[in-house]
């Protein structure tokens, strides 16, 4: 079972993620625009006319830097077959980083770092290889980007049948990343995961769980955000409900904070506080996430569109809200020709990841029992 849940749960990850790529930092009304017809049993073609030249860049199934995070965190978990805090995590961080892999859209092997990685992450790279910061300090900073926060699926599967411990856990690591309301939202998404990952589970416990754990504006935002989900509503209203929605909670300068304004603007760093600390910000692709999954109700498509045609980092969006519907359901929801092309056009066997992965799952859940052996004997627990 939940082998099951979590291959089809990883296939889903990459395949949002791979659908979404070209149209990242589209704004809702152009992708309606270009793509509003669009059959999403087919992957989205590239739109930078650098990558129609080339037959690289984003488009056609090819991966960004979120499947490449999203894996060497897979991979760290198999290599490591414990549960992580930021020094175990970091050191094998900097190996994946070093460690060449084909990367679609360059068409070669090479670095992760040297795709390069977009600046966040090899930010990350620079205070730990190059500065030798501590790692429980080298987070700074909450750009408003998927970071950390849209990669945690693994902790939760780790850590499945207990949000307080993916969620802490997440914390651990997270700090390696990011500080403040960016660690706080991808903590409250990998208890999300925890949850989806239970057998019998549903979009309401996962969404239960997660306002519950969800602290300071993380919290505040999330429960803005579904209050005005309604999935009866046409895409375009939800899209526009969300995003007014959220717009008080992104540290956007002054003039940018009407809500009636529902066009976020990209890099509005003038007169503004993005990305620095705060206790009522939030990182705006976790209440979203969480917003398309109600959204869609169950079904993987509507979910999958309403992600995409948020717009902004829509494809993240999307691998979050549909990777947590795939963990849900007990049944297979993505189409087998994208599993097919996503495999074949990156180089990967993600079925084959996903089963070294449960492997890893599978040892730590071991050792977890040993240490609660022990707790019990100490206990006196028949």
């Amino acid at each position: 079972m939940l082998l099951s849940k979590l291959t089809e749960s990883v296939y889903a990850f990459v395949v949002a993620d791979e659908m979404g790529g070209s149209i990242e930092n589209f704004l809702p009304e152009q992708v309606f625009e270009k793509y509003g017809d669009w059959d999403f049993n087919n992957f989205l073609p590239p739109t930078n006319k650098k990558d129609i030249e080339t037959g690289k860049g984003k488009g056609n199934g090819r991966t960004t830097d979120d499947s490449i995070n999203f894996e060497a965190l897979i991979n760290i978990y198999i290599q490591y077959k414990n549960h992580l805090d930021a020094y175990s995590y970091a050191e094998l961080l900097i190996n994946e980083h070093n460690k060449k892999i084909f990367i679609a859209e360059r068409g070669e092997e090479m670095r992760p770092i040297d795709r390069p990685l977009w600046w966040p992450e090899r930010y990350i790279y620079q205070r730990l290889a190059i500065n030798n910061i501590e790692p429980r300090y080298a987070g700074m900073g909450n750009y408003i980007n998927e970071g950390f926060q849209g990669i945690v699926l693994p902790v939760g599967a780790v850590n499945v049948g207990d949000p307080w411990r993916a969620y802490t856990e997440c914390v651990s690591i997270g700090m390696v990343h990011s500080e403040s309301f960016g660690i706080e939202a991808a903590a409250v998404n990998a208890a999300a995961y925890a949850v989806a990952f239970q057998k019998n589970s549903s979009i309401k416990n996962v969404i239960e769980v997660a306002t519950a754990y969800a602290k300071d504006g993380t919290g505040m935002a999330l429960k803005e955000v579904l209050a005005v989900t309604n999935p009866k509503d046409d895409l375009k209203t939800f899209i526009n409900k969300v995003r007014k929605a959220v717009l008080p909670y992104l540290q956007l300068s002054p003039e940018n904070e009407n809500k009636e304004n529902v066009v976020t603007p990209k890099l509005a760093h003038k007169n503004s506080n993005i990305a620095r600390p705060s206790r009522i910000a939030v990182v705006e692709n976790f209440p979203i996430a969480l917003a398309c999954l109600v959204y869609g109700g169950g079904d993987y498509f509507k979910t999958l569109k309403a992600s995409l045609f948020y717009g902004r980092d829509g494809e993240t969006i999307a691998a979050v809200s549909t990777s947590l519907l795939a963990a849900i359901k007990s049944e297979s929801i993505v189409p087998k020709k994208l599993k097919k092309e996503v495999d074949a056009v990156n180089k990967r066997n993600y079925t084959q990841l996903a089963t070294e992965l449960m492997a890893a799952i599978t040892a730590i859940y071991e050792k977890d029992k040993i240490c609660l052996d022990n707790r019990k004997d100490v206990m006196n627990i028949n």
